[in-house]
């Protein structure tokens, strides 16, 4: 039976199931007065967000990056050096109107009404909403003036106390590695690095779940690399014929909504990717994205356009999902940041140890980065909300057997006899032995525990019955066509390892009613 198209009423039916399921609850907490955008992910969701860390994890290491884990907190100098201090504001406004007082930011607020910034300074924006007589979109009531917010959070430790602030992102924090990364590695270039972890920002008006929060985690790579390297980069030479979808600026810039299907060197040659090293970064990304199990179609890659660009850019690209429920989205960015950090913090340290060795004899350059940056809770919540698939008799959670919670079931036909529920959990504790994610479920029908199990992603459902006592067989069932196989019980363990790391099909495997 094929998947039912969603309808345009079912984004609710998608946002239930995540918290019925126990994949995200909030806002938290509860009990309070909830914050907004503070969410808990449930046993479930913890499960597969493990598995989707687990995940970025093998992928970076297979491409020779390394983790490292660096402090939440850091001195105020160094984001100054990478000009956090100067440039992370966001420009707001608040309503007067009691009843409302509502906080927006401008831009924001502004875009939303149909207004093409130009001019996107403190002074231009008030001029803006003053020239247009432009009221709280939620209320109409009159907005305050155009302040500025600070999007960092700060805070005073020590004593004498001084100012520290938590990161708001990973990658600078793992930029100040480089020294030590550089002498672990012999000095040898361009050096991989990745990080994991939690980011805080001092967000306005958190909202769409886990896609705007005040605290989020990242998974940030970066490459230091020098500028020779940047050209003459065997990893491209490797994967050039490898596709990518791309959006490149100068179809936006004249609203052409073509996307164009080119390998990167198709896309180097074309000069829509200017080097080797960051087309194949580019790649890279997709290809993670694209093992998520969502949908090719709702795939994208997107230059950002010289307005939106940042100062220190050399390239931009975003890796956008088509969302069902929001639309399409940033989860990753890619970017070509040049010698820009480490220039900044060589300059702010007068520290020798950000210079390497360039192409020319005795010639000494500050490295430039390459970075890959996802965020991890936009990954989770999309290949979520992809996965749930509804057809005329059943919720499917259709997740990728990487990433879903529990990829195997363990049922007792019946109750009784008890030899059938001891059978059962001597194959639920050996999957669990076996570091294989299961759970054993005995109440109500078997259609039922069919069906609870199918919404949660459970992708195989092994199942003990009479026969099992007789000849030590049971069956085994696919989510995808609910169809049935008798396998023999000592080969359970292997048949579900090879199903995990995808060394065998489900159609692969042998069915014992037949072969009888």
């Amino acid at each position: 039976m094929g998947f039912v198209k969603m309808s345009d009423d079912e984004a609710t039916k998608i946002l239930m199931l995540m918290g019925h399921r126990g994949f995200i609850w909030g806002p938290s907490p509860e009990i309070y007065n909830p914050v907004k955008g503070a969410y808990e992910i449930g046993p479930l969701g913890k499960e597969m967000k493990n598995n989707l860390e687990r995940y970025m994890r093998k992928k970076f290491r297979k491409n020779n990056f390394w983790e490292v884990q660096c402090p939440l907190i850091s001195p105020e100098i160094v984001w100054k050096a990478s000009g956090h201090v100067e440039r992370f504001f966001d420009y707001i406004t608040q309503c007067s109107n009691p009843k409302c007082d509502n906080v927006h930011r401008v831009d924001t607020m502004l875009e939303r009404m149909g207004f093409e910034l130009t001019d996107v300074s403190q002074e231009g924006l008030q001029k803006l909403v003053n020239d247009n007589k432009i009221v709280c979109p939620d209320c109409e009531g009159e907005l305050g003036p155009v302040a500025t917010q600070n999007l960092m959070v700060t805070s005073k430790l020590g004593f004498p106390a001084s100012e520290f602030i938590l990161r708001p992102e990973t990658a600078t924090t793992t930029y100040l590695t480089f020294p030590r990364l550089h002498n672990y590695f012999r000095t040898s270039m361009p050096i991989y690095a990745f990080q994991m972890g939690y980011a805080f920002r001092n967000e306005i008006s958190p909202r769409n779940m886990l896609l705007r929060t005040r605290e989020f985690e990242q998974c940030e790579g970066q490459i230091f690399i020098t500028p020779d390297q940047e050209i003459d980069f065997p990893l491209f030479e490797d994967n050039k014929d490898q596709h990518v979808v791309l959006w490149p600026a100068a179809l936006q810039e004249k609203n052409d909504k073509t996307l164009l299907d080119l390998s990167i060197q198709e896309a180097v040659d074309q000069k829509i990717l200017q080097k080797p090293a960051y087309a194949w970064l580019v790649y890279l990304a997709y290809d993670m994205v694209k093992g998520l199990g969502i949908p090719a179609e709702n795939i994208r890659l997107r230059q950002h356009k010289q307005d939106e660009m940042a100062h220190y850019a050399h390239d931009a690209w975003d890796l956008e999902i088509k969302s069902k429920i929001y639309g399409w989205t940033e989860v990753c960015g890619v970017h070509d940041r040049g010698d820009y950090d480490l220039s900044n913090h060589h300059k702010m340290s007068k520290k020798k140890q950000l210079l390497v060795s360039g192409a020319k004899k005795g010639e000494k350059v500050v490295p430039h980065i390459l970075e890959i940056a996802f965020g991890l809770g936009r990954l989770f919540f999309f290949a979520l909300e992809q996965a749930f698939k509804f057809e005329e008799e059943r919720n499917v959670l259709d997740l990728p057997i990487e990433l879903t919670p529990v990829p195997f079931a363990v049922f007792p036909l019946m109750k009784k006899p008890k030899e059938l529920q001891v059978v059962a959990k001597e194959i639920f504790d050996d999957l669990i032995e076996n570091d294989f994610g299961a759970i054993m479920d005995m109440a109500g029908s078997i259609g039922k525990r069919y069906r609870r199990t199918e919404e949660i992603g459970v992708r195989y459902a092994f199942t003990i019955d009479h026969t099992t006592l007789e000849d030590d067989t049971l069956t085994i069932r696919s989510i995808e066509d609910m169809s049935q196989k008798r396998i023999k019980k000592a080969d359970l363990i292997d048949i579900a390892a090879k199903l995990m790391h995808r060394k065998i099909t489900y159609a692969e495997i042998e069915d014992l009613t037949v072969s009888e």
